[in-house]
């Protein structure tokens, strides 16, 4: 009996801990099922917190590209930085709450946002909290491999289910700045097809102006006067697509400068054409001559001041600036913000029968002095858009409204010291009283040359001027008692400044021309020269919306090719910012990374980079290559490639020849990527080393993470 008790207390006892065992194991399976389960929702919140994020970086994100890609050229920064700068704030606001103003100042500083707008990203807003203690907050950084990257500081997930069952999740939550691809990468793709880039000027001088030299391939240069200058009595030869300056091309007296394309006729965009009789005297019959077959686009005048100067325009020919802006404005008219074609010089011949378009969207002015000398922004309109100088008497005050003393007869000019009044309501009581200013109907212009005073009209707009001059050429004028034709009086004295062998060349057909002003034109036919009337203009005297729009688009997409070597795409202003940065080395070059030399060769092509913080001279000893300086550039030798200066470049001799190579400088460039000396030179290159994916959700990681640490 006492043996069977004790087997079957022994049987129980195994029977009582194989159930304790079997039912602690199904409780630990169930309370492990659990927390599981509980913690794989804790981490679904979190990962629901992620997605609104994600969300809120892709709509950041796009507003801020749209912003970059339509507004870039107003900014001084390169396109990343801004797109970093725009998206990171855009984020930064949807995280606090309001509108977030970038700081530099505040680059690595703790700053606080909202708990509760995270907490509307998830279906548990409960279960969003920080660690304790803690407040919820951001800090943006900068990292030199990544550049820009907000971390979402201090956030913790604490879950409990309706079971009781508690998890916890802490982790930061870094959101770096896609690595789109701006104007640095574009600018890097377009520098290949130019010979020269430089932030001053190219300047062509020290040849015979026969042979001189030869530029087979896109030119930039970035002084904003003078931005090409070919010296007196030199040559130049530019076969090249593009050509950009955010200057004028200035060609001195006795010069050759011919221009165009490659195969057909490129595109020019600069301020101003000048042909200047620097460099040569008033008596010379050494001639300065211009060969144009290109499409032009010239913000302002092309200017024919040197004597004996041969233009020849083929192509197009667009002078699109109205006003400054390009809008139907009735602000003051500004010479320097109207398109026109001036003839200053005497034995001018313009060839213009070869032109398949010429738009002048401006007028001429006469240029005005105040009596200490000082030229004046308000210049003296005229009512036309190609002008010869000695048009310039019929806008003069007629000497009728001009009073002296009694003891001489009307003139104008008077002499400074002459005293004169000028009988302003008899003016607007006249025939021309309707045209001009009512408030000031006459100006008055001091000679920088002497002691003289012009009395010129001063007319209340544009088409008023337009529509004078038309009715002062079909007019006449009494003198001494006899009649004569005011169109034989312009007719005669342009003849000084217009060539006879022009009498088949200066013509203009209404079809092919869209004017703001009047041109006479062909003053060697038969009969006298005739007029053609402005057609820029509508019914009610208003400049054409159409006109406008597309001037408005040449000019900003000519800040664009300043800015960029790209076209603005018709967005933001069409003048350049006066803070612009410089293109070499504010966007291609970042120079603070030059301390020294540097001189690579690529084995695969034989050329070299050549990189210097200070001059460098093309004297033969390298023939390709790219070219990279911090100061000036002469060259004296033919060169193939790239030339990349900071200063001027100048060529020195005749018969010279510069020749861009696409293929060679694209190789060269893919070479600078495997050095990391050169790639840090290149702004499009480097990018600060940015490596970050453009796929948003790939920008946005975790960063100390941690499990159920409360």
């Amino acid at each position: 009996m006492i043996t069977v008790i004790i087997g079957v207390l022994f049987l129980a006892a195994i029977g009582t801990i194989l159930l304790t065992i079997a039912s602690n194991y199904l409780i630990a399976v169930n309370v492990d099922h659990n927390s599981s389960d509980n913690f794989y929702q804790t981490e679904g919140i979190l990962e629901e917190v992620r997605t609104g994020l994600l969300e809120y970086a892709g709509d950041s994100g796009e507003t801020a590209y749209k912003d970059v890609v339509e507004n870039y050229t107003k900014t001084k920064e390169n396109m990343r930085e801004t797109f970093s700068k725009n998206y990171l704030s855009l984020l930064a606001g949807k995280l606090t709450g309001y509108s977030y103003n970038w700081d530099d100042s505040k680059l690595g500083t703790l700053q606080t946002c909202d708990l509760n707008l995270l907490k509307k990203l998830t279906k548990v807003p409960d279960a969003v909290t920080t660690k304790k203690g803690t407040d919820l907050e951001f800090v943006i950084n900068k990292d030199l491999n990544k550049g820009y990257s907000l971390t979402l500081k201090n956030l913790m997930i604490d879950y409990t289910d309706e079971t009781d069952y508690r998890s916890s999740i802490q982790a930061d939550i870094c959101m770096y700045v896609p690595d789109y691809k701006f104007e640095g990468d574009s600018t890097l793709e377009e520098v290949k097809d130019y010979i020269v880039i430089s932030d001053d000027t190219l300047t062509i001088t020290g040849n015979d102006n026969t042979t001189g030299a030869t530029f087979r391939g896109n030119v930039y240069t970035g002084n904003k006067d003078k931005g090409i200058e070919v010296q007196s009595q030199n040559a130049a030869k530019f076969y090249s697509p593009t050509i950009i300056s955010r200057g004028s091309l200035d060609i001195l007296g006795g010069s050759h400068v011919n221009v165009q394309g490659e195969k057909d006729a490129g595109n020019l965009w600069l301020q101003n054409i000048r042909l200047k009789s620097q460099g040569v005297n008033d008596e010379s019959t050494l001639q300065t001559t211009l060969d144009l077959n290109a499409n032009a686009y010239i913000a302002n005048d092309l200017d024919i001041e040197a004597n004996n100067s041969v233009v020849t325009l083929s192509g197009k020919y667009y002078g699109y600036s109205y006003n400054e802006e390009n809008t139907s404005s009735t602000s003051v008219a500004r010479s320097d913000y109207s398109s026109a074609i001036l003839i200053n010089g005497m034995n001018t011949t313009l060839k213009a029968k070869n032109l398949d378009k010429l738009i002048l969207a401006g007028r001429t002015f006469v240029s005005r002095n105040d009596k200490d000398g000082k030229a004046q922004i308000s210049d003296i309109m005229m009512g036309e858009s190609i002008a010869v100088k000695s048009n310039q008497l019929a806008y003069l005050l007629p000497t009728e409204y001009i009073v002296g003393d009694g003891a001489t007869e009307s003139h104008n000019p008077v002499m400074r010291d002459e005293i004169v009044t000028i009988d302003k309501e008899g003016l607007l009581n006249s025939e021309i009283g309707k045209y001009l200013d009512t408030n000031e109907p006459y100006t008055a212009n001091y000679s920088n040359s002497g002691g003289y005073v012009f009395y010129y009209l001063k007319f209340k707009d544009e088409k008023s001027a337009n529509e004078y001059f038309k009715n002062y050429y079909q007019g006449s004028q009494e003198e001494d008692g006899s009649s004569f034709s005011n169109k034989e009086q312009l007719d005669d004295k342009a003849k000084a400044y217009i060539s006879t062998v022009d009498d088949t060349n200066m013509k203009f057909s209404s079809e092919l021309f869209l004017i703001a002003g009047n041109v006479v034109h062909n003053y060697y036919a038969t009969g006298g020269s005739s007029i053609q009337s402005d057609n820029y203009f509508d019914n009610a005297g208003k400049p054409k919306n159409e006109l406008l729009t597309d001037g408005k688009k040449q000019g900003q997409d000519y800040v664009g090719y300043q800015l960029t070597l790209l076209a603005s795409g018709s967005t933001g202003s069409m003048r350049l910012p006066e803070n612009a940065d410089a293109l070499v080395a504010g966007r291609i070059i970042d120079f603070s990374k030059l301390g020294s030399t540097l001189n690579k060769l690529d084995e695969k092509t034989g050329a070299r980079i050549y990189a210097t913080p200070g001059d460098y001279v093309v004297d033969g000893s390298m023939k390709k290559g790219i070219i990279i300086a911090g100061g000036d550039v002469e060259v004296q030798s033919d060169f193939q490639g790239l030339i990349l200066a900071k200063g001027k470049v100048t060529t020195t001799r005749s018969n010279l020849n510069l020749k861009s190579d696409m293929v060679l400088v694209g190789k060269l460039l893919e070479f600078a990527k495997s050095d990391k000396e050169l790639r840090d030179l290149f702004y499009g290159l480097n990018g600060s080393n940015i490596q970050n994916p453009t796929d948003m959700s790939k920008c946005i990681s975790y960063q100390n993470w941690q499990k159920n640490s409360y």
